[in-house]
């Protein structure tokens, strides 16, 4: 999925309603007017589309009915973007049925993806590419997007769950722990979530020379950009994919141009440097999970982990498990860091029953797993000698 030309984001850009390209899945032909995307004629098709937010033409893409009684919104990993799941877009509309319909939406985070200013512009000064801008973002997408279908009409109440992988899978925590409405999110589901992010709270960020806000300071900004084209190179980019991906062959060259792509944006340098420099969200990963279990209990929790996950090992997920124990935890074998990417087939199947299986009123227990026995249901108990002194460190707090 290459990026959008950057004339074709400076049309979109001089709206400022939510512009849409419907990409149709019978033959109908695409449409660029939200309305004709919009209608229940086309509401089945896949939709690419954007609207304005502080300054940024806001990338997503829609699949699936807009009316479907269920809807996944997939929120992606540092580096990467909507392309990262269009296994997701693609296929997990289809496997509910007639009966349960599901629409599946996935967004760029500001910064990432094809999320940037217009062209020729930059963001506003004081802007940061931090976690609370980004939980700011989701909340505003759900709110002022998603509820009103993607055309930007009347907001109506759509059963939402977030699903995100990596900083997607904190976003999501945070998101539910924190938003104003609370009955605007019915689930979260964690892909090898990162339970950390940022270096500096916001208490020690007050003695930072620079706490991520633009424009970037040039004592900043200069040695970065001797680093810049070595870290976004080909080499690289694979570099890192190939320690974090169990399955190499998902590694492909589409995949690592679709990754430095975005990093040609006039503006990405200065947002590598902001994310960089931002301190960390208002809570921990720890206190959203708090808050999930004891004060918004209706959010419904599952996990879904790549066991090879060389970053975000198992223990990781066994701890989320323990703050969270009424979660429901799968494992995914033979996968790593990017399951949704890596095993898409698997992760489907176990979203599609995990969501079904919640709409249903979680009745009986929950689905087992998938049915090739790749991503297993477990109980979270530790393994290895880590793992044990881990939960037990845990357990003597």
């Amino acid at each position: 999925t290459p990026r959008p030309s950057r004339a074709r984001r400076a049309r979109c850009a001089s709206r400022s309603r939510v512009v849409v390209v419907a990409r149709a899945s019978s033959n109908a032909a695409a449409s660029t007017s939200s309305a004709d995307a919009s209608s229940s004629s086309h509401d089945d098709e896949r939709v690419d589309a954007r609207y304005r937010w502080r300054g940024h033409d806001v990338h997503y893409e829609r699949s699936g009915r807009v009316d479907a009684s269920r809807h996944v919104v997939l929120l992606h990993g540092f580096g990467v973007g909507t392309f990262h799941y269009e296994s997701q877009l693609a296929e997990l509309p289809m496997m509910m049925g007639e009966e349960a319909q599901l629409c599946v939406w996935a967004i760029d985070l500001v910064g990432q993806g094809a999320s940037w200013p217009p062209a020729g512009e930059a963001a506003a000064p004081g802007f940061r590419y931090s976690v609370e801008t980004w939980r700011d973002q989701i909340e505003d997408f759900l709110e002022r997007v998603h509820l009103a279908g993607g055309d930007g009409g009347e907001k109506k109440k759509r059963a939402v769950y977030l699903a995100g992988n990596s900083l997607g899978g904190y976003l999501a925590t945070y998101v539910a722990a924190s938003c104003a409405n609370e009955d605007l999110i019915r689930g979260v589901i964690l892909l090898n979530a990162t339970p950390f992010w940022a270096f500096t709270s916001a208490d020690d960020a007050k003695w930072a020379p620079w706490k991520g806000a633009l424009p970037t300071p040039r004592w900043i900004r200069a040695p970065l950009r001797l680093y810049w084209d070595s870290f976004r190179s080909a080499a690289n980019v694979k570099g890192l994919l190939s320690l974090v991906y169990d399955s190499k062959e998902r590694v492909d060259d589409a995949l690592v141009e679709n990754i430095i792509a975005p990093t040609n944006d006039a503006n990405a340098l200065d947002a590598f440097c902001s994310v960089v420099w931002s301190p960390k969200a208002s809570i921990d990963f720890d206190e959203m999970l708090r808050r999930l279990r004891e004060e918004r209990r209706g959010v419904k929790i599952a996990l879904m982990y790549g066991r090879e996950d060389p970053w975000v090992v198992p223990l990781w997920g066994q701890r989320a498990k323990r703050a969270a124990p009424a979660a429901t935890y799968y494992e995914i074998e033979k996968c790593g860091h990017c399951p949704a990417h890596e095993s898409p087939r698997v992760v489907n199947e176990l979203i599609a029953k995990y969501v079904d299986w919640c709409e249903r009123g979680c009745v009986g227990d929950a689905p087992e797993g998938s049915a090739c026995g790749v991503g297993r249901l477990v109980d979270g108990s530790p393994r290895n000698f880590f793992e044990r002194a881990d939960a037990a460190v845990a357990g003597s707090r």
